[in-house]
């Protein structure tokens, strides 16, 4: 007999739940990516095991609807397990939509157990995305939940006048009980002035997901968020402190003086050390090294209030790889409102998430040969005008090792950094006219992560060197590199999946050197690598393993077929083996929706879940794909 059939068996006879019984217990997934470090990683799987997958496989049981939006998700699925309900005691999953419904939802068949509207939603229009993809924008980051308190802090978007524009729209903090989503208190306006920046000013995108740390038991959920017209008045990166013991914003930190830096991370959260310290990466804007962050790795400290001093979030730290001015060779302002996601100031009257605008007439071609003897043309197209181009180092979070003191910061050139978290570095203006000093302040040297061009210096005199696309295709990075401790090697390795380009694993040495292992021979965005500049946004991967079982260890992967950016496209979904190599010493496949013919809609910035011998795929079809091992 089935130890499925025993389980259920001793289930009725005790007149227990059939919830009970389950074969492995879930563990609670309460932030984006699994933790604050943002590793991506449960090392508490025993179900999902390379020998199983391998042998049995994997089948799509169901598909967990999301409410009021035809796409669903954009907010990473939560899961807090032994939840207390009205349906008894349930491994609850919470799931915001873009619409502003969140539903809690059996973690195990997808059955509704709550569900709570929490305002009328903005409308999707091309004021926001040009594309539009999403039909609402709602809860667009994914939320925090609190163990202790069985709290869900989640912030979105709502449109107070019920018009659903944007321009009249706010963000609030909404504090619900996993339970039943009932509200705790009054939703909390997110607003706040920062030097001479004010949060309400100009419509902000929330993406980033929100993390909540606990220093000397004082419990803090923080925030950042980016701007929609990003060159626009105002326009400025934000990172905020809601005080949980209060439930009000207590801080504000916008991270230039209206000229850009937004914290985007393709939705990923700041990562949070143990001291509370935040760390996060910004993206196009202005840097002076001392009031204007752009293109800057940060590292954040709050002090909450005492005594009546009022708290303060302030940056402590930080390390600067180069600014938009020298990367573009150029000193003219920017056209005036540039939208988020736009790669080119001439496209200024477009919004978030267009094509790039890139010309190839009179490219300059130079042919290389990559590390690995293979032959690579490199492809530089016109620089569009202005002095922003979308170089955008904040494109993907930080991995964040903090076992080793080092936090590996990477965007849309593909280039690791290894910073310590000790002493970022403190780049000056001057510095910068000197990058090799200012790259020796690294705890390793910058390595080429997601592609190999050849031998380009990923830390040149002129920064324009950089301005490349391989075969004319983009290689940026939006996923956060995974983080796992390989145990036969005996090294902490990080996998990333850039666009156009395969999954790469690399090792991290204990003093953060980057060293190169292996890549999948599968591609994101297969069907237009070779038409310049192919696809959008590269893979994004979760992984899983039963501690330190090197045959446990599986990596799980969604890549995009076309460009995810310019429309819906169909994705794949991927189980790798994240120890042991194929035989053409490649990253080894285990299972591949490909191969069975199971078809989804790609969901452009979102990871899948692994939890309790399940593997959660938002999908764009509006719910959950839900995998199972074939029984």
């Amino acid at each position: 007999m089935k130890p499925s059939h025993v389980c259920l068996l001793i289930c009725a006879f005790l007149f227990a739940a059939p919830m009970n019984c389950l074969p492995q217990t879930m563990v609670p997934w309460i932030t984006r990516s699994a933790d604050n470090s943002r590793s991506g990683w449960n090392p508490h799987e025993t179900q999902l095991t390379q020998a199983s997958v391998a042998s049995k496989g994997i089948i799509r049981a169901t598909i967990i609807p999301v409410i009021g939006d035809a796409r669903g998700v954009e907010a990473q699925p939560l899961i807090l397990p032994n939840v207390k309900t009205k349906r008894g005691t349930r491994d609850v999953m919470v799931l915001p939509s873009m619409a502003d419904i969140v539903r809690g939802v059996d973690a195990h068949d997808g059955s509704g157990i709550w569900q709570v509207t929490l305002g009328t939603p903005v409308t999707g229009s091309q004021n926001i995305d040009s594309h539009q993809i999403n039909q609402f924008w709602g809860c667009l980051s994914t939320g925090v939940i609190d163990p202790d308190t069985q709290i869900l802090y989640q912030v979105c978007w709502v449109s107070p006048d019920k018009t659903g524009n944007p321009q009249t729209a706010r963000y609030f903090m909404f504090v619900l009980k996993v339970t039943d989503g009932t509200q705790v208190v009054p939703s909390v306006l997110i607003q706040g002035k920062s030097g001479t920046q004010d949060f309400n000013t100009a419509m902000r995108k929330q993406r980033s997901s929100l993390v909540e740390t606990n220093v000397n038991g004082v419990k803090t959920v923080f925030g950042c968020s980016g701007t929609t017209y990003e060159t626009g008045a105002g326009a400025s990166g934000y990172c905020f402190a809601f005080d949980v013991a209060s439930n009000t914003v207590s801080a504000m930190l916008a991270l230039t003086a209206g000229e850009g830096a937004g914290v985007w991370m393709a939705g990923q959260g700041a990562a949070a050390d143990a001291q509370g310290y935040l760390y996060v990466t910004t993206g196009n804007g202005d840097f002076d090294g001392s009031s204007q962050w752009g293109e800057s790795f940060l590292k954040l400290k709050y002090t909450p209030p005492s005594g009546g001093t009022a708290a303060t979030l302030r940056v402590v730290d930080h390390w600067t790889p180069w600014t938009d001015f020298a990367r573009t060779g150029q000193t003219a302002a920017m056209a005036a409102m540039k939208l988020a996601g736009v790669s080119a100031p001439s496209e200024a009257i477009k919004p978030v998430g267009s094509r790039m605008n890139m010309s190839l007439k009179d490219a300059k071609l130079v042919p290389m040969v990559n590390d690995q003897g293979t032959p690579v043309l490199l492809v530089y197209p016109q620089m569009a005008a202005g002095n922003w181009s979308d170089e955008d180092w904040g494109s993907a979070g930080p991995a964040c090792l903090f076992s080793i003191g080092v936090c590996i910061a990477t965007g849309k050139d593909g280039i690791a950094f290894p910073i310590k978290t000790s002493a970022l570095g403190g780049t000056t203006q001057a510095d910068l006219a000197n990058p090799k000093a200012n790259c020796a302040r690294l705890a390793a040297p910058p390595v080429w992560l997601t592609m190999s061009p050849g031998p380009v210096d990923p830390c040149p005199a002129d920064p324009r060197t950089l301005n490349f696309f391989p075969w004319g295709d983009t290689a940026h990075l939006h996923m956060t590199p995974v983080q796992f401790f390989d145990p036969t090697l005996q090294s902490w390795t990080i996998f990333a999946w850039g666009e156009n380009s395969q999954l790469h694993k690399w090792s991290v040495s204990s003093t953060g050197s980057l060293t190169y292992l292996a890549e999948s021979n599968e591609y994101a965005s297969a069907d237009v690598r070779g038409n310049p500049p192919g696809g959008m946004p590269g893979g994004f991967c979760s992984g899983s393993s039963n501690g330190a079982d090197p045959n446990s260890a599986i990596l799980v992967c969604t890549i995009p077929y076309g460009d995810a950016n310019a429309q819906v496209v169909n994705g794949r979904l991927l189980v790798y083996d994240a120890v042991h190599l194929a035989a053409d010493r490649s990253l080894k496949v285990l299972w591949d929706s490909q191969r069975w013919g199971v078809q989804f809609l790609f969901n452009k910035f979102d990871p899948p879940v692994i939890d309790g011998g399940q593997i959660y795929v938002p999908n764009y079809n509006g719910g959950i794909d839900l995998y199972r091992l074939v029984q």
